[in-house]
C-alpha cells in the first residue's frame, strides 16, 4: 500500500521524464516520425497541464529554446523541404517540456531516474546482441545507429560511476559495476573509434577527481570497463571467449575496498587494466580493421571532410537564415564534390548552420554555453559527493557535445533532450534570479502555451497522416489499389503539407498506367505530380517524375529539357545521365 500511494503521489512531471529517459534507447531515439510525434504529443499535454497549474518553470534558457523553435518553425515557409521543416519544428519543441520537467524533479528523485536509465541502457546491450541489432557488423542497439548507441552507452557508464559514489546510502550501488561492464562491452562492439577515445579521456578526468577520496571506486570501475572491452573483443571471435572476462567481473564484485586500497593491488590493476583494454582493442577483428582505415583517404574521416566542405558551400549561399530543416538531404546533390548520399552532415554545428543559418547557430551555441557555464558554477559551489556527482554529469555533457562535433548524434531528439536533462540536473537558476516580472511571466506563459498547443496539433495531424499512409502501403502490398487510394486521400487531408502523399499517389497511378497502358491513369498521375510540385517546385524527385510523365505522354522535348536541367544541377546522379543519353539517342533515331 505504501508503494502504491507513493507512486500516486509522484508528480506527473517526474513520471513523464522517467518515461522519456527509459523509452528513448528502445524507440530509436525518437528520430523517426511515429515515435517523435507520440513523444511530442505527450510532452505538449504535460507542459500545458504545467502551465494551467501555474507550475511552469521560468528559466532564462526557456527563452532561447522558444526562439530556436520559432526559427525552425519559420523554415516551414521558406525551407527546401516543408514536411521535414514541420518535423524539425516538433523535434525542437519537444525539448522545452523535457527541460521543464527536468527542472521540476527533485535531486533524490532524479538520481532514481538516472538509476533506471543506467539499468535499462545496460540491459539493452545483451538484448541487442540476442535480437541481432547489428548493422554492417557493428552493434547498433535499438537506436539503429552504432555511433549514437556508443555515445549513449558512454553516458550510461559515466552515470553509473556517479551513482556509485553514494554506496553508503544506496545499498545496491555496487551492482552498478555490472552496468559499467555491459556498457563498456557494448561500446566496444559498436566499433566507434571516437567514443572509445572519449572513454579513455573520461577515465583520466575521473581519476584526477577521485584519486584522493574515491580511488577504490575508480579502480573498480576502470577495471570493469577494461574487462567489458576485453569481453567485447573476445565475443567477436567467439561468444564463449567472453565468459572468462564476465567471471572475473563477477568475482571482482566481492573484492573489498580495503583490498583495492593496498599498494600492490593498486599498482597491479592500474598497470594490467589498461594493458588488457589496449590488447583487446588490438586483437578485436572489427575495431582493428576500422583503426587500420583511419588515415586512408578512402576512410570515414576523410569522407566526412568532404561532407563538411560541401555543407560549408551550401551554408555560404544562405548564411543568415539557412535553407530550413531537411535542406541537406534535399539539396546536397547540387553541392557535392564526390558521389555519395547521407541524410545528415555528421556535424551538429554545420547541420544547424545549413538549416537555420547564423541565427539558429547562435541560439544553439547559446543554449549549450548556458548549460555548461551554469553547471560549472553550480558544481564549484558544492563539495563532497554532490560536487563530484555534478562534475561527472558535466563530463557526460562535454563528451556528448564533443561527439556532436563529428557526428549527427545530437540530431536524435533523445540525445539532445538528454543533454538538456543533464544540464538541468547539474544546476538551475535560483528561483529569485530566474523569476521574471509579472508582465514577462504572463508573456512567457502565453507564448509557451501557444507553442505547446501548436506542437500538439501538428504532432497529432502528422501522426494520423503517417498512419493512413502506412495503411496505404499495406494495401498496395496486398494489391488492394482502390483501398490504397482512399487511404492516401485521407493521409493528404491530415497532412499539413501533403506533397509527399501526392507524390506517392502519382507514382501509384503511374505504375498502374505502365501495367495496363490506360491513359486515364497517366492523366491522374500528372495531376497529382502537379499538385506536389505546387508545394515544392524545386524538389528534384518530383521534377524527375514530371520528366518521366512528359516522356510517356509524348512531349519528349519538354521531358529532355527537364532531365538535362536535373543532370546539370545534380552532377553525380549517374543513372540520370545514362538515361538522358539513351533518350536522346532514341529521339534522334525516331526523327
Amino acid at each position: 500500500m505504501l508503494k502504491r500511494s507513493s507512486v500516486r503521489a509522484m508528480p506527473f512531471e517526474t513520471v513523464l521524464l522517467a518515461l522519456f529517459l527509459a523509452c528513448g534507447p528502445f524507440v530509436r531515439g525518437f528520430i523517426f516520425e511515429n515515435e517523435l510525434m507520440i513523444g511530442a504529443a505527450a510532452g505538449s499535454i504535460g507542459y500545458l497541464v504545467c502551465i494551467m497549474r501555474g507550475r511552469a518553470m521560468h528559466d532564462r534558457l526557456l527563452y532561447v529554446l522558444l526562439a530556436l523553435t520559432v526559427i525552425y518553425g519559420a523554415g516551414i515557409g521558406y525551407g527546401a523541404d516543408h514536411r521535414e521543416a514541420l518535423t524539425a519544428f516538433v523535434r525542437t519543441a519537444l525539448l522545452i517540456p523535457v527541460y521543464v520537467f527536468a527542472l521540476s524533479v527533485p535531486r533524490i528523485a532524479m538520481e532514481r531516474i538516472w538509476t533506471l536509465f543506467v539499468t535499462l541502457t545496460a540491459l539493452s546491450v545483451p538484448l541487442s546482441i540476442v535480437t541481432g541489432r547489428i548493422v554492417d557488423g557493428r552493434l547498433a542497439g535499438f537506436i539503429d545507429y552504432a555511433n549514437a548507441y556508443a555515445i549513449l552507452l558512454l553516458l550510461a557508464l559515466l552515470l553509473a560511476f556517479a551513482l556509485s559514489l553514494g554506496e553508503q546510502t544506496f545499498p545496491y550501488a555496487r551492482w552498478l559495476q555490472l552496468a559499467i561492464f555491459f556498457c563498456a562491452g557494448g561500446l566496444y562492439l559498436t566499433e566507434s573509434r571516437t567514443v572509445l577515445a572519449l572513454t579513455s579521456a573520461a577515465f583520466v578526468f575521473l581519476y584526477a577527481w577521485s584519486r584522493r577520496n574515491n580511488f577504490p571506486l575508480w579502480l573498480r570501475s576502470f577495471t570493469n570497463a577494461m574487462l567489458g572491452i576485453a569481453a567485447g573483443a573476445a565475443y567477436e571471435w567467439s561468444p564463449w571467449l567472453a565468459i572468462p572476462a564476465a567471471v572475473v567481473c563477477a568475482l571482482g564484485y566481492y573484492a573489498s575496498d580495503a583490498l583495492l586500497s593496498k599498494r600492490a593491488a593498486r599498482f597491479a590493476l592500474t598497470i594490467i587494466a589498461p594493458m588488457l583494454g589496449i590488447a583487446a582493442a588490438a586483437v578485436g577483428s572489427g575495431m582493428a580493421s576500422r583503426w587500420s582505415t583511419a588515415l586512408l583517404r578512402t576512410g570515414e574521416g576523410f569522407t566526412r571532410l568532404v561532407y563538411y566542405g560541401d555543407a560549408w558551400s551550401m551554408f555560404l549561399d544562405s548564411p543568415i537564415w539557412g535553407f530550413g530543416a531537411g535542406a541537406w538531404s534535399a539539396m546536397q546533390y547540387r553541392y557535392q564534390s564526390a558521389s555519395y548520399f547521407t541524410a545528415y552532415v555528421h556535424s551538429q554545428p554545420l547541420q544547424v548552420m545549413m538549416e537555420t543559418g547564423l541565427i539558429g547557430l547562435t541560439l544553439f551555441a547559446a543554449a549549450c554555453a548556458v548549460l555548461m557555464v551554469r553547471g560549472i558554477l553550480a558544481a564549484k559551489r558544492k563539495g563532497g559527493r554532490e560536487g563530484l556527482f555534478d562534475r561527472v554529469l558535466l563530463l557526460a555533457m562535454g563528451t556528448l557535445l564533443l561527439h556532436g562535433l563529428t557526428d549527427f548524434s545530437l540530431s536524435f531528439p533523445y540525445l539532445l533532450g538528454l543533454l538538456l536533462v543533464l544540464g538541468a540536473a547539474v544546476g538551475s537558476e535560483p528561483s529569485g534570479a530566474a523569476a521574471p516580472v509579472p508582465r514577462r511571466r504572463t508573456l512567457l506563459k502565453v507564448s509557451a502555451g501557444l507553442l505547446a498547443s501548436a506542437t500538439l496539433a501538428v504532432s497529432v495531424m502528422l501522426f494520423v497522416s503517417d498512419r493512413f499512409q502506412a495503411a496505404a502501403e499495406h494495401a498496395i502490398a496486398e494489391n488492394r489499389k482502390a483501398d490504397a487510394v482512399r487511404q492516401l486521400d485521407r493521409s493528404a487531408a491530415w497532412a499539413i503539407v501533403p506533397d509527399r502523399v501526392q507524390d506517392r499517389k502519382a507514382r501509384l497511378y503511374l505504375a498502374e498506367y505502365e501495367a495496363g497502358k490506360d491513359a486515364r491513369y497517366l492523366e491522374v498521375a500528372r495531376g497529382e505530380n502537379t499538385k506536389a510540385l505546387s508545394e515544392q517546385p524545386d524538389q528534384m524527385w518530383y521534377r524527375k517524375l514530371r520528366s518521366d510523365i512528359a516522356w510517356l505522354e509524348g512531349d519528349k522535348d519538354a521531358s529532355l529539357r527537364e532531365l538535362r536541367d536535373l543532370t546539370e544541377q545534380n552532377r553525380f546522379m549517374t543513372r540520370w545521365r545514362e538515361e538522358l543519353k539513351e533518350k536522346e539517342a532514341e529521339q534522334y533515331e525516331n526523327r
